[in-house]
């Protein structure tokens, strides 16, 4: 019961659902502002879609290599770790005009409450105004300060979604790159049975500033014989032990 309980709780504190906890934050927002502004001649007109432009745009500019090139692809301060990269944190901060932008909102609709005299909104408006106002500071200090997003070492892997290290004993190959700019290593059935999850293990590597092929160049360079082999959607296909099955190995093989 405890364990599905952490695993619900981890799944819905989980990076992939970010937009869905923010989409759910702006429904609430945009039920409760109806109720606040109901006594008002004029409704306040929250810059949705202006916001949304904007903050796709800053995405897709951070998202691009020249920006990375640009900012520093990496953040290490050792050898084997890899730390935020100062593009991802920028990208991460690119939320906050929603937050600062619905605190000026309530914060004008607190005013315009007083004005008539409305005390009960006034004090509902001032209570989400200053619950936004911690809100905004907790996460701009949260997505702007630096954390081990990757660790590659003799003991095993670390990547910050995973929120553990697996040991080289527990890898049974390393997934060969295909599609998204992530790292993925599939467990062997014990380590998979043991962690009560699922074999195939995936982590982000934009917040790093590598690539595909480079992450599993670190992989080799601390485990040469760690298997690489490909993830089909109808199974796994078997590695051969210690064949190098990337497409360019000249890329692997030169890292570092």
């Amino acid at each position: 019961m405890a364990r599905g309980l952490s695993s619900f709780w981890t799944f819905l504190t989980s990076e992939r659902l970010s937009w869905l906890r923010l989409a759910a934050v702006l429904i609430g927002v945009h039920v409760v502002s109806n109720w606040l502004q109901w006594p008002l001649e004029s409704r306040l007109v929250f810059p949705f879609l202006p916001l949304v432009l904007a903050i796709g745009g800053v995405w897709w500019l951070l998202s691009l290599e020249r920006a990375e090139d640009v900012l520093g692809r990496f953040n290490r301060d050792e050898a084997g770790v890899w730390r935020t990269t100062r593009a991802d944190r920028i990208r991460r901060l690119a939320l906050l005009p929603f937050l600062v932008t619905g605190l000026v909102s309530f914060l004008v609709l607190s005013w315009e409450l007083w004005r008539i005299g409305d005390l009960v909104r006034v004090a509902a408006a001032l209570l989400i105004t200053f619950g936004l106002l911690a809100m905004t500071g907790l996460y701009a200090c949260r997505a702007w300060r630096s954390r081990v997003e990757l660790r590659i070492d003799e003991a095993g892997v670390f990547a910050a979604p995973w929120r553990r290290a697996y040991g080289w004993d527990e890898i049974a190959f390393a997934v060969q790159p295909s599609g998204p700019r992530e790292l993925r290593l599939v467990l062997t059935d014990a380590a998979a049975q043991a962690a009560g999850r699922s074999a195939l293990l995936a982590a982000p590597l934009a917040p790093t500033g590598l690539f595909p092929n480079e992450a599993l160049a670190a992989l080799r360079t601390v485990q040469p014989e760690l298997p690489i082999a490909p993830w089909t959607s109808n199974g796994v296909v078997l590695p051969i032990r210690g064949a190098t099955d990337l497409p360019d190995v000249s890329k692997v093989g030169t890292y570092g």
